[in-house]
């Protein structure tokens, strides 16, 4: 456990992935830590209703067919209307003897 409070210290506001012991993945940022416990900031809004996220909807906006904006549909096209680009934040708390590995998404 000791591995991993200085792991998360060393790599505090880096984007990562962390895989749970149940085989379950989490993607944030490393925020906080404390004696049990590593904070994550996960971001959350891009999703429909069902969880999944929707490609026409984030490039076209909300509705087509005739209506205000270029793309159809009231508020439709090019962000206007409801602001699903705008992504939110929240505070996960994983305790550490849940959390198998850390892993970094992106290569440089």
């Amino acid at each position: 456990m000791q591995d991993m409070k200085d792991y998360c210290s060393k790599h505090m506001y880096y984007f990562v992935i962390i895989q749970m012991n149940d085989g379950s993945e989490h993607e944030g940022i490393i925020e906080d830590i404390d004696a049990e416990n590593v904070f994550i900031l996960m971001p959350v809004g891009d999703e429909d209703e069902d969880g999944m996220e929707s490609s026409d909807e984030r490039q076209f906006g909300y509705g087509y067919g005739p209506g205000f904006g270029y793309g159809g549909g009231y508020g439709g096209g090019y962000g206007y209307g409801y602001p699903r680009r705008f992504r939110r934040f929240r505070r996960y708390r994983f305790p550490f003897f849940g959390i198998r590995s850390f892993f970094f998404p992106f290569f440089w």
